[in-house]
């Protein structure tokens, strides 16, 4: 290697050699001086290169801190812990702890609200030995702490609700449903409706060609002759009394008792059959009256009209609907031979269904008749609501959940029957709950806090002060969080940035940044 290449190598590594021994001779000097680098911190939030001190725990000069010389700025009375309320300091009780430069008193509703909250289910508890909320978060200046990124947010009213979350299914109230069978065995003789159409109630949906029926009102006919005949012979041995024996007259008198049975006996099977005869409608008529009122008997006169009584069967029993609705399903056709035992309709009323949700058992027990249910069925885009009106007793041995039925109006026949559906029962609502961003909200280990700004903490001469606040909160709605207890409206929290705060007040060197 020549003279004249190794001269240029020690130029390049010399500048580095020179920086390394100023820096080791820089620490040896320190280490034995007792010499410290400053803190980030106190770089940042230093406003003066004349403050003679530096707290280094708390990080603002040792002539302002606050957390050093108490009597800076004399915190006030404590009042302790808040059994009521779950909290120390209550501003609910001692509105004067309130961090608002103008005078404000909680309101009575502000307090039910509080007992309602706390009535209705457990809520986050904070430790009454946690001490916390004794501690005050400093900053140099306003400067510094827009520097450390704290964002702040108004403690404010607005409405929130507490609700737990279900699926269900919506379904036909079992009570508007009718599954139509013919009372008699026998033949489709006719079928007049079809699923989709509406009827009305007692309206015909079928003729059922019956043997049995012709048979009833054959056995009516016989029965109503003999009586008639029974009658006439009472009526002519009564006018001999005294002449005939009485042995003949007590007989006479048996057998037209027993004629009167064998006609209530054909009526009430008749009745039994849905075809409706009362004993007062057959006196008086003769035979062949009351043959042709048998004939269609239970048929009403739109399903007779075009029928031919000299050509139509009197064997013909209808099918007819309980009430108004709709024709859901249809099991027959004409000329089917058909059994008591088989379902040939279903109607529907669906202008009210049934909604069946599965509440887990931890949140049944805060499920009450009355709570408002809103809920979205599958594929549909708008938000229904309903009323809870039944709870069961029991518990779901396979899946754990309670089932709650809410009846729904369904006038139009939006909600349809075995729709999924998922919701929300609401136990609670409140319009006008005090909430803080979620952001604001702390769990520390012992206790839930906010971080509230000092109400002077504007002013030009004032302590740059954020205070530890104890809370309880409540409902969590999206972004937003209840406090049931520990703010009042108007405080201004710590948001965004927050975390700053929070490390802060657990290892007590945030810094003046």
């Amino acid at each position: 290697m020549t003279k004249l290449n190794l001269l240029s190598r020690v130029r390049r590594v010399l500048p580095g050699v020179i920086v390394l021994a100023l820096l080791a001779s820089v620490g040896y000097w320190g280490h034995h001086s007792g010499w410290k680098i400053p803190k980030f911190s106190s770089l940042v939030g230093q406003t003066s290169t004349l403050e003679p001190q530096w707290c280094d725990e708390h990080g603002v000069p040792e002539s302002m801190c606050v957390a050093c010389n108490a009597e800076l700025m004399p915190k006030g009375q404590l009042y302790g812990w808040c059994r009521e309320h779950g909290i120390a300091e209550c501003p609910l009780h001692h509105p004067e702890l309130v961090q608002l430069n103008e005078s404000r008193q909680p309101s009575d509703e502000d307090f039910e609200r509080a007992r309602q909250a706390f009535t209705l289910k457990p809520r986050p508890e904070n430790n009454p030995a946690c001490k916390l909320h004794l501690r005050r978060i400093q900053f140099v200046s306003s400067e510094a702490a827009d520097r450390a990124g704290i964002d702040i947010r108004l403690a404010d009213r607005a409405p929130i609700e507490e609700t737990v979350s279900v699926v269900g299914q919506i379904t036909y109230d079992p009570t508007l449903v009718a599954r139509l069978s013919s009372r008699a065995a026998g033949t489709a003789w006719r079928v007049d409706k079809n699923v989709g159409d509406t009827v009305t109630a007692g309206e015909v949906l079928a003729l059922v060609d019956a043997v049995e029926v012709g048979r009833t009102k054959a056995e009516l006919l016989q029965a109503v002759a003999q009586l008639d005949l029974r009658d006439k012979t009472l009526q002519r041995l009564a006018g001999l009394e005294g002449v005939v024996p009485g042995q003949r007259l007590l007989e006479a008198e048996t057998a037209r008792a027993e004629a009167d049975i064998a006609v209530r006996k054909a009526v009430q099977t008749l009745v039994n059959l849905g075809l409706p005869i009362a004993r007062e409608d057959i006196n008086g008529e003769s035979a062949e009256q009351l043959s042709r009122h048998l004939q269609f008997l239970g048929l009403p006169a739109p399903a007779t009209a075009e029928l031919d009584p000299q050509r139509t069967t009197a064997n013909l029993i209808p099918v007819t609907s309980p009430r108004s609705g709709v024709v859901v399903s249809r099991d027959v056709v004409a000329g089917e031979v058909i059994d008591v035992a088989k379902t040939l309709f279903t109607v529907v009323d669906n202008s009210r269904v049934w909604l069946m949700l599965d509440v887990p058992v931890e949140d049944a027990a805060y499920v009450a008749v009355g709570q408002v249910i809103r809920f979205r069925p599958d594929g549909d885009v708008h938000e229904y609501t309903g009323t809870v009106t039944w709870i069961s007793t029991s518990i779901d041995r396979h899946t754990r959940t309670v089932k709650v039925r809410a009846e729904l109006e369904n006038n139009d026949g939006h909600l349809r029957d075995e729709s999924f559906c998922a919701g929300r029962i609401v136990l609670r609502q409140e319009q006008d709950a005090i909430v803080v961003p979620s952001q604001a909200v702390h769990w520390e280990g012992c206790c839930h806090v906010v971080f509230v700004r000092d109400k002077a903490f504007l002013d030009e001469d004032s302590y740059k002060i954020f205070h530890t606040r104890m809370v309880r909160p409540g409902v969590v709605n999206g972004d937003k969080t209840e406090v049931i207890a520990g703010l009042l409206p108007g405080e201004v929290v710590a948001t965004k940035g927050s975390e700053v705060l929070r490390a802060e007040l657990l290892k007590g060197n945030l810094g003046a940044g």
